[in-house]
């Protein structure tokens, strides 16, 4: 491997004009308001790549910043002089490659100076640690400078009144267990199959190359993956073939007597040899003044909170908003792979959530263009790098379409090898939200221009492929995929039982499961009720398309459940019962008769909300660029979808909101309404969804109202839950069948303020925040939270939860 020596970089690199690699931020002279420290725990001790609990999430919650693809830990208590990780972002799952990074001993007349007196913290965009080595006193502080390097700063401190000299060596140790929960202590290379490192260094710069990974379940790792360690003064290095690396200053440093020497070192994490090259270039830029880079990091992160208007440091809500701000700003990934824009992920640390999902990135952009617009704009243009266009290779029918997730690898039909890629659905239409809502705090026309076409693309599409009777009101379904149907376009299936008849089309599968095509043997089953169980990727993927994957309203029920529900409903029946919670499909078609994909057999009251909501802001997007012709067009969309909601979802008996169950015979009612309200499958938080985008009527909203405020329902102990506490298939610890989604929350508070009822909202609020575990305290912000007793559950540092978290403490409490 060849690269240039450190001072032959930094020549080289100095001869670049800096304006190409310039610092993020130019308000070098501003600093951060340090006073919000250790709101998010970043202490951890590393022993392993996985170091996952019950959730999959790795344990610790590294500091990450500037877009970059790597993070830092603060040491364990009563531990110092070092900083714990790296943890990566190995393309597309979090890894501990890194157990601890320059671990600083001093040596002082040939003797290793003792620590003591440490004392550890973060604070937004740091962490520090200052101690104690024999009479000298040490602070070292980490920052992120770009979206591929953090710089460590170490200042040496004599308060003394004698000169010392001091010999300072840096060890730096990979990881090499490959879980710290193996009983066997099983090693990185007997999981990754032919792992290995390879370290090259000379007297500035070591790199440490990681071999090539393509294991879609645990490390993706390509070649030219390295880690990259350079320093502002000469060193003499060795490694071992155990991962460790350590470097020895070449010379002795001279501390006059009350006096200081600071050190620096520039570390990165990266891809390929192309980022190397990139980042070998820009090392020597950023150690020839690294104290004005990192001063740039306090300038940026004073602006985010400048912009936040957060100052009450001491406010327990204000703390929350900004731990919510570390946790978007921690999960924003640069442009990498596949991923053409900078972008805000889920989460840093749960093992799936690496890439990007339109339903979180609106909501992200949403609070994000209060503080941080510029990555709120990215993040919305990364998806719609993705919408898919009219002679798309693989599914023109879905033009204008955005898939449901994209990461840094395609996947196989794209022609990567990513397992996460996914196009089998999108997510609901709250695109123009964010987009309007950027434009609001930015009044960025060009901006507005650029994403309103794709926008109206968008909008269309939902009209042209989820709308199976046409008449302007929408379903929520699935893609044609081979998850879904076959090749000939045969609907794809599993079913449990013993049925009477088996045709030929269903092979015997596990467990008394059979997987079978064809909707017609679907719908006869349906009729029947000659099953136990029936399951598709069309009904999963259209689950997922709702953002709501395994809601109530869309089927699922266990089967405990179902028996309660037969005995209480249909006489015992099981079969009448299944039938009430089975989803039926349409087959839609262009208007040449071409299959586009699935509908379910239902309207969905949240969707068909938000397509309100939507057609309210393209209207006035319209208006701001000049697009008269289209002003019409949306407000009747918008009028059509309002009358539909308030005259035919909505139910009078109960008093709430629900989904419409729809059929190919159903014939228009004098109403002008047709299906039947699917009460049956209970209440969830698509019903104050009218509310959140004010489309219901007052005094529809004051029944919802009053159901959300009943603590037999809704009023829980964190109020709000996915499904009310008297629906047949809620559950506490169901994803979305009683767990508290904070995007759900947020609606729902909002739209009981649009409609009068502060009190109730205020007070749920502060149910939410008193009740929810950990989130005043140091505790990771988590990707939902029980309903009765408040645990946090899911994801660790989870970005649309941040998200609405923030929002929610800017929400005026009057």
């Amino acid at each position: 491997m060849r690269f240039l020596s450190g001072p032959q970089a930094l020549k080289a690199a100095l001869l670049i004009s800096t304006l190409l690699i310039a610092p993020s931020c130019s308000n070098s002279e501003q600093k951060a308001d340090n006073h919000f420290e250790n709101l998010i725990d970043r202490q951890g001790d590393v022993s392993a790549f996985e170091q996952f609990d019950i959730y999959n999430n790795q344990r610790f919650n590294p500091l990450m910043d500037q877009g970059a693809w790597h993070g830092y830990l603060l040491p364990a208590d009563g531990k110092v002089g070092y900083f714990s990780g790296p943890m990566i972002i190995a393309e597309e799952m979090p890894l501990f490659a890194g157990t601890y990074v320059d671990k600083l001993t001093i040596s002082i007349d040939g003797s290793n100076a003792k620590t003591s007196e440490e004392v550890s913290s973060s604070a937004p965009g740091s962490l520090t640690q200052t101690y104690k080595a024999g009479p000298l006193s040490v602070a070292t502080t980490l920052r992120f400078v770009s979206d591929r390097t953090a710089v460590i700063e170490t200042k040496i401190t004599n308060p003394t009144k004698a000169r010392v000299s001091i010999i300072p060596r840096w060890d730096t140790q990979f990881t090499n267990l490959w879980s710290d929960n193996a009983s066997n202590n099983v090693g990185v290379s007997d999981i990754l199959e032919g792992w290995k490192r390879q370290t090259f260094f000379d007297d500035q710069t070591s790199q440490t190359q990681f071999s090539e990974v393509r294991d879609g379940g645990k490390a993706l790792i390509s070649e030219g993956a390295q880690y990259i360690i350079s320093r502002n003064t000469a060193v003499e290095q060795t490694a071992n073939d155990r991962g460790q690396i350590s470097a020895k200053s070449k010379q002795k440093h001279e501390i006059e007597a009350g006096n200081s020497i600071t050190l620096y070192a520039a570390h990165s994490y990266v891809h390929t040899h192309e980022e190397a090259k990139k980042v070998l270039l820009n090392h020597p830029v950023i150690l020839s003044d690294p104290a004005k880079w990192m001063q740039n990091t306090d300038g940026r992160w004073k602006t985010y909170l400048d912009r936040a208007k957060l100052t009450d440091t001491t406010d327990a809500r204000t703390q929350v908003a900004v731990k919510a701000m570390e946790t978007l700003i921690g999960n924003w990934r640069s442009a990498a792979g596949a991923i053409k824009y900078g972008g805000v992920t889920p989460s840093s640390t749960f093992k799936y959530f690496s890439g990007l999902w339109p339903w979180d990135s609106w909501k992200h952009a949403f609070a994000m263009a209060d503080f941080a617009p510029e990555i709120a704009k990215d993040n919305i243009r990364a998806m719609f790098a993705y919408q898919i266009q009219a002679d798309d290779p693989i599914r023109p029918q879905d033009a204008g379409m955005i898939p449901d997730t994209i990461f840094y690898n395609k996947n196989s039909a794209r022609g990567g090898d990513g397992p996460n890629w996914n196009e089998r659905n999108t997510k609901p239409s709250l695109a123009s939200w964010a987009v309007w809502e950027i434009f609001q705090k930015t009044e960025d026309r060009a901006f507005l221009g650029e994403l309103y076409p794709k926008l109206k693309a968008y909008h269309e599409w939902w009209f042209r492929n989820r709308d199976h009777n046409k008449n302007g009101i929408i379903e929520y379904g699935a893609t044609l995929d081979p998850a879904h149907n076959t090749s000939d376009l045969q609907l794809k299936f599993w079913l449990k039982g013993n049925p009477k008849k088996l045709p030929s089309t269903c092979a015997a599968n596990n467990e008394g499961w059979y997987s079978c095509v064809g909707i017609e043997y679907y719908e006869n089953l349906l009729k029947s009720g000659d099953y136990e169980q029936l399951r598709s990727g069309a009904q999963v993927a259209a689950g997922w398309e709702s953002g709501m994957d395994n809601a109530a309203r869309f089927g699922f029920i266990s089967p405990e459940q179902l028996n309660e529900y037969a005995a209480q409903a249909t006489n015992g029946d099981i079969s009448a019962a299944s039938n009430d919670w089975a989803v039926r499909f349409f087959t839609n078609n262009d208007e040449k008769g071409r299959p586009t994909g699935y509908s379910i057999n239902q309207e969905s009251v949240d969707q068909n909300s938000y397509m309100y909501l939507e057609a309210t802001l393209l209207e006035k997007m319209a208006k701001e660029l000049g697009f008269e012709e289209d002003i019409k067009s949306y407000r009747l969309t918008a009028k059509t979808i309002k009358d539909h909601l308030n005259n035919c979802m909505f139910d009078e008996t109960t008093g709430y909101y629900y989904d419409v169950q729809i059929s190919d015979e159903d014939e228009p009612k004098p109403s002008g309404c047709s299906g039947s309200l699917l009460t049956k499958r209970g209440r969830g938080p698509e019903g104050w969804t009218p509310l959140f985008v004010t489309a219901a009527t007052q005094e529809n909203a004051d029944a919802v109202a009053k159901i959300m405020a009943n603590e037999n329902e809704f009023n829980s102990h964190i109020p709000l839950p996915t499904a009310s506490l008297s629906n047949p298939a809620y559950d506490p610890d169901i994803y979305w069948r009683g767990r508290v989604w904070l995007d759900q929350f947020y609606f729902g508070v909002v739209g009981l303020k649009n409609y009068g009822h502060d009190q109730l909202a205020n007070e749920m609020i502060d149910k939410l925040f008193k009740n929810a575990e950990g989130l005043t305290s140091n505790a990771p912000i988590r990707e939902n939270y029980n309903p009765e007793t408040g645990v946090m559950q899911g994801a660790t540092n989870f970005s649309w939860s941040a998200a609405h978290l923030y929002l929610l403490a800017q929400t005026p409490s009057k």
